[in-house]
This record gives C-alpha cells, structure tokens and sequence, in this order.
C-alpha cells in the first residue's frame, strides 16, 4: 500500500529536520520526524509522548522541542491533511 506522506517544509527547513503527517494517519495526533533516511521518531503532538524512536538522544530533545514549540501550527495542519481524506 502506497502511502502519501506531505511534509511540513516550511519547519522542516527551519529545523533541519523532516516532519511529516501521512494522509489518512490515524489518531492520536502525532508526527513523523525524520533526520536522514532512515532515523526517525514518532512523537504525539498533544501530549509529546514518543511513541517510536531511531534517533539519537540529542536529536529526540530537539524533535520534541520543536514539535512543543509549533504545536498549535501542527495540531491545525494534522487536522487539514487528515481531513482532505474523510
């Protein structure tokens, strides 16, 4: 199954990180960040909880500081790109 994954690229640039929401992702709400390919962290944006994580400890510091610091802005754009496949 082919998954469409937009990603954020205003903050993604900004960040250095890629931080993406996949259409039709289910809740709770949350982010894939990603820095390189393959590591990444799957962090709730409510809560911050890490639900997954491939990163180094440093780099899950800023993911979360960054998910806590664009909050509401990623809590509007979960509920845009999810909704466009309801």
């Amino acid at each position: 199954m082919f998954v469409i994954m937009p990603v954020l690229k205003e903050l993604s640039k900004k960040y250095g990180f890629k931080i993406i929401i996949p259409v039709n992702d289910h809740e709770p709400k949350h982010v894939h960040v990603f820095k390189g390919d393959n590591d990444f962290a799957k962090i709730e944006i409510e809560t911050l909880k890490i639900t997954r994580f491939y990163l180094k400890k440093n780099e899950i510091k800023q993911a979360v500081d960054i998910i806590r610091e664009n909050q509401e802005y990623l809590i509007q754009q979960w509920n845009e790109i999810t909704r466009r496949t309801k």
